[in-house]
């Protein structure tokens, strides 16, 4: 459901953890949540998102904030993300659909896999018109079995420009400039892949990943920077994220949006 630069998200953002574990684990017991991602499409002149949301039992898990994020940036290996995952805890219901309200547009999630599947996704094949930054309504009609009747609301992630950082200079950071968020509730995350020296042939296989307050403006330590300055194939990504975290005190549950926009933005089918 993730896209490479969420995990990014999932490794750099605040997280609040249920249990004492590193990513969601199955199990008999444990406490319903509901997951999923709402991430901005480019059409046209307009945007497009075909959000999921998927509900499971754990008995651990790690979630995404956009709150608390500090300035950050380390190096790490980069690998091209597999969809070949899959997630063992028990998939729950949360009612017969979903209703997403995005501005002023309400559309509708379904199980479209039948009772095992644990994610409601929209059915249009082109995703659902919006404009990124419009406040998003969740509600859940909630199942007696599994997730809790709820409605949740929070705001969708803003677009943003980046200036180009133009040509790197050896032994010096990089400064970046962005369109800041209009709030202090979003975070920015930027990944500089590139080709580590002796790879043969040129394959993005390292990255710095960086995570910034949302606040315009950032930099990447000359010490941190120094593989991708040197590097011949290399590029960079950004992604402004906005969050909502809520916990559910009866029957303890939570829920968790991570809504995103891309730079470079993805085109929509």
């Amino acid at each position: 459901m993730h896209n490479r630069k969420v995990v990014a998200t999932l490794m750099l953002a605040a997280t609040v953890a249920v249990g004492a574990c590193d990513a969601v684990t199955g199990g008999t017991g444990g406490s319903p949540i509901g997951v999923g991602g709402i991430s901005a499409r480019s059409k046209g002149t307009g945007y497009t998102v075909a959000p999921q949301i998927a509900f499971y039992r754990v008995a651990g898990a790690n979630f995404v904030s956009a709150q608390g994020v500090k300035d950050t940036c380390y190096l790490a290996v980069y690998s091209e993300p597999s969809t070949s995952g899959q997630i063992s805890a028990a998939a729950l219901g949360a009612g017969p659909y979903i209703i997403v309200a995005l501005g002023s547009r309400t559309d509708s999630l379904v199980r479209t896999g039948g009772g095992l599947d644990a994610a409601y996704r929209s059915t249009l094949t082109s995703g659902i018109p919006f404009t990124p930054g419009d406040s998003m309504v969740i509600t859940v009609p909630g199942d007696r079995a599994g997730f809790p009747a709820s409605t949740f609301r929070g705001k969708t992630a803003e677009p943003f420009s980046m200036v180009p950082i133009g040509t790197p200079v050896a032994g010096s950071p990089i400064n970046l400039t962005w369109t800041a968020a209009s709030d202090l509730n979003a975070a920015m995350f930027v990944t500089f892949r590139y080709s580590a020296a002796g790879t043969a042939p040129a394959t993005l296989n390292r990255q710095v990943a960086c995570a910034f307050v949302d606040d315009g403006s950032g930099q990447v330590p000359a010490t941190v920077a120094a593989e991708w300055v040197a590097a011949a194939t290399r590029d960079y990504t950004a992604q402004r994220i906005r969050t909502i975290l809520t916990q559910i005190d009866l029957p303890l549950s939570y829920f968790n949006i991570v809504s995103t926009f891309d730079w470079p933005t993805p085109v929509s089918p």
